[in-house]
């Protein structure tokens, strides 16, 4: 299929930026996802092994006690026993 010659200037503008755009937003998104790739990757460390029988602990960040203040309540919990694994990343 052959293009053919607008009448109005304006008109292959707009077909040019209608085609252009999307191409830049793309490559965009490819470039923000690459440095977001980096960054994670700098502080990212890979999750120890857990294997059944160990002592683990329990952080405590997300527990709810019913201490009044929760700045005096313990940041670790446990030891606990691992009894079985659930997934890989529980």
């Amino acid at each position: 299929m052959q293009e053919r010659e607008a009448r109005k200037p304006g008109a292959t503008m707009y077909a040019h930026w209608m085609q252009d755009i999307p191409r830049q937003a793309k490559q965009t998104i490819e470039n923000t996802r690459e440095s977001m790739k980096k960054y994670y990757h700098r502080k990212a460390t890979e999750q120890p092994s857990i294997e059944v029988g160990e002592l683990v602990m329990l952080n405590a960040k997300k527990i709810r006690t019913k201490r009044r203040s929760k700045k005096l309540t313990p940041k670790l919990y446990g030891p606990f026993k691992v009894l079985e694994i659930k997934g890989s990343r529980a």
